[in-house]
């Protein structure tokens, strides 16, 4: 007789994988509950009641201690139950595939139904909640004296309890009621001693569950039990969450199948479309995947790269559910945790693919109706109709600002909208931009006024050059406003004691009208950067020092000797010496020299001389000429003999600037008297 051997291999499996497989996998209530309510399902039941306190915390830390409040969570359904040969053979044995073994199948017992469950490992689902679950159920055939209980109890610390290697079984306790007979089949798993743990509020765990199943049976209802004492509302049913759609942008997905390399296809239904707004509960934003009726996966994109037309609106309202039963069929497709598909799969990539042409399509569907969305939530917030009512009191401005508010509105971001200072500011611009695109608009209608032979249609034109006077009065009286702020403040900067130099030139580099109301800001303000650069390169690399000629670009150690400013197809080299302050025969020395400096660089540079074809002129500003050098005092008179030279006081300055926007000034002063 040939001697067996010790085998030289063995493989042994620890009872720790229970905390792994139920701790690591389910964390929340709802989660729990909806896995013991899918073997439910399996069953045949027609009623799951849940009876827990919703809104509760399950336990309570006293000095650094869990302590139960004494809640118990209990699931009750009417399926078909267990006998006691049943629960050890299917319910106790973790990780059996049930829908292998003939005695079970693929579909349930009576009803016939395609079975949820399929790993094995949904039973310890509860203890990532809690470490006591009480098993009560009613089955087998019908006696005399109704249907034989089965009632034990498993307990998580003893489950993952070390043993000896021969020793691996675990031995649930038989509770009060094992033997004992009902009435009806059907079965109650109660939880109790909980982890730290809340129960959400009635809102969410519907939400939560609600989202788990996409049932619609006749015969399948969840009904909530919530068992806090001071609970007004004790029961309601999980019912499927109606979803607010964008109208015309729901795709029903039934008879458009999956394709695979080989050619098969595999039947999907169900729908995608995009919500009104997005959705900020995780549940239901993406497209939920059914397998068998229960969750399978949420995905945002089947993960299509970004860069495609309407990415954005896609990912953040697309919405839909789709059922593919196959997912689970003769190849299972979905993780071990059941919260999602394995994607990279031969199948799971036919499915990506498909997903990704349809919310292509969706987008493209979605987008007139969103802008629309977000146009008429710009106009609510923004209130730019009655703005527009209160600032103009011309009924076709406001029309027009209400055009432009639904043209502009319509690309604003709708997240941003939600932020005042972001409506305001993009009203505000509106606002601004309506009196020229009116004058605009008119201009282009007063052509049209003019018919094929010649005519005029002069009641249309009247009307017209109305409408024109009234534009052109409201863009100037924004412009004349903004000029009336830099009025107000250059008024105070040369009243202050305090101003310095490079402050001033900052409000005359960017306001160059305050020297001369011709030099409007559209001209006189034009950046002409290609000019300084190359002069103050010029003159470092000749002179060997560096020189700064305008406000506007920082430099690290020195302010502007002097700003230059574009007005008048000529170059003005303005300097300037602060309110109150002399300009004597040492400043005379250093402009004199700009002013040679200027001119060499225009005699030798052409390409520039030519951008100022009146050449150039030094615009001196100061309050007092305080000049004794009689060689200077000729050279300072002689270029202003010339026009080369024009020297003004900040005084001065004020009062042409107060003079040329008198009536405005003076309709503000009565305004803010009123």
């Amino acid at each position: 007789m040939k001697e067996q051997t010790k085998p030289r291999y063995t493989m042994r499996i620890e009872r720790k994988i229970v905390d792994k497989l139920g701790l690591k996998l389910y964390d929340k209530i709802a989660a729990v509950v909806a896995e013991i309510i899918a073997n439910s399902y399996d069953a045949d039941a027609e009623l799951v009641e849940v009876r827990l306190p919703l809104g509760k915390t399950l336990t309570m830390k006293r000095k650094g201690k869990v302590e139960q409040k004494g809640y118990v969570i209990e699931i009750h359904d009417d399926g078909y139950g267990m006998t006691l040969e049943e629960a050890n053979e299917f319910y106790l044995r973790v990780g059996k595939d049930r829908r292998e073994d003939p005695k079970q199948g693929d579909k349930s017992r009576k009803k016939r139904r395609l079975v949820m469950g399929r790993k094995g490992i949904g039973k310890l689902a509860p203890f990532g909640v809690c470490r006591t679950i009480e098993v009560r159920s009613a089955g087998g055939d019908k006696t005399a004296k109704g249907y034989k209980v089965t009632h034990f109890e498993l307990d998580y610390d003893k489950i993952i309890e070390e043993t000896s290697e021969e020793d691996n079984e675990y031995h649930p306790r038989p509770l009060k009621d094992d033997g004992k007979w009902d009435e009806k089949p059907g079965t109650i798993i109660r939880l109790k001693n909980f982890l730290p743990k809340n129960v959400p509020d009635k809102e969410t765990f519907n939400r939560q569950l609600s989202y788990r199943f996409g049932l619609t049976l006749p015969d399948f209802k969840i009904r909530i039990l919530d068992t806090k004492e001071e609970n007004q509302e004790k029961e309601f049913c999980i019912g499927k969450e109606d979803i607010p759609l964008m109208e015309g942008t729901k795709m029903e997905v039934d008879g458009i199948p999956v394709v695979t390399e080989d050619g098969r296809k595999l039947p999907v239904k169900g729908w995608v479309g995009m919500s009104k707004r997005p959705y900020k509960n995780i549940e239901f934003a993406g497209v939920r995947i059914y397998v068998r009726g229960k969750i399978a996966s949420i995905t945002r994109d089947f993960g299509l790269p970004s860069g495609f037309t309407g990415e954005f609106a896609a990912r953040s309202y697309l919405v839909g559910e789709v059922h593919a039963d196959w997912i689970d069929g003769e190849e299972d497709l979905i993780q071990t945790h059941r919260q999602d598909i394995l994607w990279a799969s031969e199948l799971g990539q036919a499915f990506s693919n498909w997903g990704q042409e349809i919310i292509k399509k969706v987008a493209k569907r979605g987008r007139e109706p969103r802008r629309k969305l977000v146009r008429e939530k710009f106009l609510e917030v923004s209130k730019l109709k009655e703005t527009a009512q209160k600032r103009f009191k011309d009924e076709q401005l406001v029309k027009t600002t209400l055009e432009l508010g639904e043209k502009i509105g319509s690309f604003a971001s709708e997240e941003e909208l939600e932020d005042k200072e972001y409506v305001e500011g993009l009203a505000e611009i509106i606002l601004t931009f309506a009196p020229h695109k009116l004058l605009v608009d008119t201009f282009k209608e007063i052509h049209k006024t003019v018919d094929k032979e010649g005519k005029v249609d002069f009641k249309t034109l009247v009307k017209l050059f109305e409408t024109s006077r009234i534009a052109q009065l409201t863009s100037y009286g924004q412009i004349v406003s903004e000029k009336i702020k830099v009025i107000d403040t250059f008024e105070r900067a040369i009243r202050s004691s305090d101003i310095g130099e490079k402050e001033l030139q900052n409000i005359l580099e960017d306001a160059p009208w305050l020297i001369n109301p011709r030099w409007e800001v559209i001209t006189a303000n034009r950046t002409f950067k290609s000019f300084r650069d190359a002069f103050e390169a010029w003159h470092k690399k000749k002179y060997g020092a560096e020189i700064v000629t305008t406000t506007n670009v920082p430099h690290p150690t020195k302010r502007p000797d002097f700003i230059f400013i574009h007005a008048e197809s000529s170059l003005k080299v303005v300097e300037i010496k602060p309110p109150r302050h002399g300009f004597n025969d040492s400043d005379w020395s250093r402009l004199n020299n700009y002013y040679d400096t200027v001119n060499e660089f225009l005699s030798t540079k052409g390409e520039f001389k030519e951008i100022f074809p009146k050449g150039f002129q030094i615009i001196l500003i100061t309050d007092n000429i305080q000049m004794s050098n009689t060689s200077h005092i000729k050279a300072k008179n002689h270029l202003e003999e010339k026009g080369a030279l024009i020297i003004r006081d900040w005084e001065a300055l004020l009062h042409d600037n107060k003079m040329h926007h008198q009536d405005f000034l003076k309709a503000r002063d009565e305004f803010e008297k009123e």
